[in-house]
C-alpha cells in the first residue's frame, strides 16, 4: 500500500492510495475520519457489483488512507481502539502496573475467565439470551491518562490545579467521573488540556480507568450481539479488550496472555490496512473479535487468530 496527501480544504483532506493490486484510489476524508468520497480504477463502482475480496481491498484502502492522515498530519481520522499507537501505548502502560493495581484493574475480568473453568462465582452474570457459555466473547474498555509523577510534571499540575480552583491531591486519587458532579468535571477536563499544552512530548501514560466486564455473544439469528455496561469515562475508550473463556492462568500470566492479545490487535489493524505488521506484532492468537471473523471469512488473510495462547506464535 502506498499513499499521498493530494489535496486539503475545510472540510477535509483527499489521499490518493494505491491498493496491494496495483489499483490507484482516490479517496476524499473528513477530519474526524468519515468518509466523503472514493473513486477507484480497477474494481466496480458500486458494491454489490463487486466481489467480497474486491470489498474487501476497498475497505481496506479507506482503512489504510485514514491511518494514512492520522500518521501524515495528526488528525484524529481512527477510532482509539482501532489506531494501533494508542492500543500500544495501552499494552506498555498495562506492564508497568504494579501487581496490586494490575489485579484492582483486570480481577474481575480474571476471575470472570476463570469462572468457565473453576467452580467459582462469577463477577457478572452472562446475560439470559446466551446459549453457549464458551462461545462468549468478554470485553473490556481502557483509558489511558497521564503518568504526571513520571512525566516530571508535579510542581507544574499543582499550580495549574490551583489556578483552575482544584484540588490536585484529591483530584489524582479520582478513577471514575461519577464521583464529581458536571462543573467539575469540566474543570478537570480544562485542566488535563491545559497541563498537556504545558508538557513536552514525553508524557508518560498510565492506565487511568476501565470499564465493566461487556459480553458479546451469538443471538438466535447468528449475529454477535453485545451486552454492554456503563462506562467509567465520557469520552471514547483508548483500547478495547476481547476475550474468549481461555483458561486464564495465574495473574502473572494472565497480564502476559494480555500483552499478547494486545500485540495481536496491533497485527490486526496493520494487517486490515494491507500492511505487513512490524517484527514486535507479527504473532498468531486471537485480537480483534471483528478481524477473527475476517480472517476466516476472506482468502486474502491467513488464519492468524489460531494458535491463540501459545505466546512464542509468530508470523513466518
Amino acid at each position: 500500500m502506498e499513499g499521498k496527501i493530494i489535496g486539503e480544504d475545510d472540510r477535509g483532506m483527499g489521499v490518493r492510495v494505491i491498493d496491494n493490486n496495483g489499483i490507484e484510489h482516490t479517496v476524499a476524508i473528513g477530519f474526524k475520519g468519515e468518509i466523503q468520497g472514493h473513486s477507484q480504477d480497477g474494481y466496480a463502482n458500486k458494491a454489490v457489483n463487486r466481489t467480497e475480496e474486491e470489498n474487501e481491498n476497498v475497505n481496506q484502502t479507506r482503512r489504510f488512507a485514514k491511518n494514512y492522515i492520522y500518521q501524515e498530519r495528526g488528525y484524529n481520522t481512527i477510532d482509539h481502539i482501532e489506531n494501533p499507537d494508542y492500543i500500544d501505548a495501552v499494552r506498555r502502560a498495562l506492564n508497568t502496573l504494579s501487581d496490586r493495581a494490575f489485579e484492582d484493574f483486570f480481577g474481575a475480568l480474571h476471575t470472570q475467565l476463570r469462572s468457565h473453568h473453576e467452580d467459582i462465582g462469577r463477577p457478572i452474570d452472562l446475560p439470559a439470551d446466551v446459549q453457549r457459555p464458551d462461545a462468549v466473547v468478554y470485553k473490556l474498555d481502557i483509558y489511558l491518562g497521564v503518568d504526571i509523577e513520571a512525566s516530571g510534571l508535579t510542581d507544574q499540575a499543582r499550580s495549574l490545579a490551583d489556578a483552575h480552583g482544584l484540588d490536585y491531591d484529591e483530584g489524582s486519587a479520582m478513577t471514575t467521573a461519577e464521583a464529581l458532579d458536571d462543573e467539575t468535571l469540566d474543570e478537570w477536563r480544562g485542566f488535563g488540556d491545559h497541563l498537556t499544552d504545558l508538557a513536552d512530548d514525553d508524557l508518560k501514560l498510565e492506565i487511568s480507568a476501565v470499564s465493566g466486564i461487556h459480553v458479546g455473544f451469538p443471538n438466535e439469528r447468528g449475529e454477535h450481539e453485545v451486552e454492554w455496561t456503563d462506562q467509567p469515562l465520557n469520552r471514547e475508550p483508548d483500547t478495547r479488550l476481547e476475550l474468549l473463556p481461555a483458561e486464564p492462568g495465574s495473574l502473572s500470566e494472565f497480564r502476559q496472555y494480555l500483552d499478547h492479545h494486545l500485540r495481536c490487535q496491533v497485527r490486526d489493524c496493520f494487517v486490515g490496512m494491507g500492511l505487513v505488521p512490524p517484527d514486535p506484532y507479527k504473532v498468531v492468537g486471537f485480537g480483534k473479535f471483528i478481524y477473527a471473523r475476517r480472517y476466516d471469512h476472506y482468502d486474502l488473510y491467513p488464519q492468524l487468530h489460531l494458535r491463540d495462547g501459545d505466546h512464542n506464535a509468530v508470523i513466518q
